[in-house]
């Protein structure tokens, strides 16, 4: 039995985002940005470029807090506990469908980075062949007991998609249960509670170098081509603030740049810097391949599309989700902050 769309925990957080919003106005000119999201390694970035002073040089003080789930995000910037936050489409939509005035800023990742990894004695059962076709692979999904973080989640809706290009039917065909975070879904998948889960890096190469489990779809090498060119993760804040300290924005997605050309050009070097500081519960080896796998996802420019916007929202309304938004430029997104 599929879990339900929507999970307690998203609609608590969109009430308390409703609740706050308006709460707390954004500061004119300010030379001060907190950036609220969860500690992935998609963030690497963000975390480089405020380990390397990249936002100082711009005159801008960045500091991040963590939060330990992505539904929180919203409210995090609507409440003014922090200014800047990174979530999908999904995280978006649900309150820019209510009025509430985002704006995504810089687009992170252009293709679906989470890789699909189940546990090795269910694909011995099941006689999976590693060198079939990426569709023919999604078919051991069949059967299996799959962990999500909650209900309407990219982990959930990602997989159901993935089934429904498979030619599987996730009403019928698995099982999705709600699990929670990247802690809760390594135990239960360690401890045999659920068969797979797909997560972007690096909790499913670590699992696979531990001989735990096997990951079945590369996403992060972009092998369903209906998931890349996307936009998958996106910086974004309110219009208001951006309305407000529109030199604060810049010099955040021009250090965030400088951020993604430092790693790909210094990649030895960013490893240490990130194991160092931001992920020592990351054993070398797993970050080293989680690394390289999602590097080539990071988008060098930050910019969106509006076909690669779209490509978002066939997955959701394929998988059942509505997204009814105007996706046109300078409505819930613009390229302006990252254009010289």
């Amino acid at each position: 039995m599929t879990a339900p769309k929507w999970s307690s925990l998203r609609s608590l957080a969109l009430i308390l985002a409703l609740v706050l919003a308006g709460t707390k106005a954004a500061p004119a000119e300010t030379n001060k940005i907190t950036h609220a999201g969860l500690r992935t390694l998609y963030l690497a970035p963000l975390f480089i470029a405020i380990d390397r002073g990249m936002f100082k040089a711009r005159g801008l003080e960045v500091t991040y807090d963590e939060i330990d789930s992505g539904a929180l995000s919203a409210a995090a910037i609507l409440s003014g506990a922090a200014q800047m936050t990174s979530d999908d489409l999904m995280g978006v939509a649900p309150l820019a469908m209510q009025g509430k005035q985002f704006l995504m800023v810089y687009n992170l990742l252009d293709r679906m980075t989470m890789d699909f990894v189940v546990r090795k004695d269910v694909l011995a059962k099941a006689g999976f062949d590693p060198n079939a076709d990426v569709k023919m692979r999604a078919k051991v999904l069949k059967g299996l007991t799959i962990g999500i973080t909650r209900p309407a989640a990219p982990t959930d809706v990602y997989s159901r998609f993935i089934m429904l290009e498979a030619g599987l039917d996730p009403q019928r065909d698995a099982t999705l249960v709600q699990i929670g975070g990247v802690a809760a879904l390594s135990a239960a998948f360690r401890s045999g509670k659920i068969d797979g889960f797909m997560l972007s890096p690096p909790l499913p190469q670590t699992l696979e170098r531990e001989g735990y489990g096997t990951i079945v779809i590369h996403n992060t090498a972009g092998e369903l081509s209906s998931l890349t060119g996307i936009t998958y993760m996106a910086l974004f804040t309110t219009k208001e603030f951006a309305q407000n300290n529109p030199a604060a924005i810049k010099a955040y997605t021009q250090g965030v740049q400088e951020g993604v050309r430092w790693i790909k050009d210094n990649r030895d070097e960013a490893l240490k810097m990130l194991h160092g500081k931001w992920f020592k519960d990351t054993p070398d080896e797993a970050l080293t391949i989680s690394l390289d796998r999602l590097l080539p996802g990071l988008s060098d420019t930050g910019e969106f599309s509006e076909a690669g916007l779209r490509k978002v929202q066939r997955v959701y309304q394929t998988a059942g989700e509505n997204i009814n938004l105007d996706f046109r430029e300078g409505g819930f997104w613009t390229n302006k902050f990252v254009r010289n």
